[in-house]
């Protein structure tokens, strides 16, 4: 009679592991998917550094006009010829949240393009744009990045 009292609950317990594992390798897959970098035509969603983190900002000017480069409280201003690039260095979170402003030397309309080739590489690529501009790209003390 002990022996069938034992045999219950451990196949209960059986039954709930291998729902558990069931379930696990089922999320396993989604999880995987969804920790997958963005290297091409990134959203500013899925793109994340790590506070402290070295980082190279890259822009990429592919429109046909002068692009004025500005970073948010410096006095440096930056021109972008035509099928130009331009580079900055800096750590997330130890520069207060980083802000870089442009803007198309006869006011068109510019769309920002991220791409991040590598874990410490943001690239912006500046293209033309028929409809509304973006106006600065921000990278936040927790290391989101926002396109305006």
């Amino acid at each position: 009679m002990a022996s069938v009292m034992l045999i219950k609950p451990l196949s209960q317990y059986l039954i709930s592991c291998a729902t558990a594992m069931l379930l696990a390798s089922s999320l396993a897959p989604a999880a995987a998917l969804a920790a997958e970098p963005c290297v091409y035509q990134c959203d500013s969603n899925q793109i994340r550094f790590v506070p402290g983190q070295p980082i190279t900002i890259e822009f990429v000017n592919k429109t046909n006009g002068l692009i004025h480069l500005e970073r948010v409280l410096d006095i440096n201003l930056e021109w972008l010829r035509p099928n130009s690039e331009f580079s900055i260095q800096t750590l997330v979170g130890v520069d207060d949240d980083m802000s870089l402003v442009f803007w198309d030397d006869h006011n068109r309309a510019v769309n920002a393009v991220l791409h991040r080739p590598d874990a410490a590489t943001l690239q912006i690529e500046l293209l033309p744009s028929g409809a509304e501009s973006d106006r600065a790209v921000h990278i936040a003390n927790d290391g989101r990045v926002i396109v305006y």
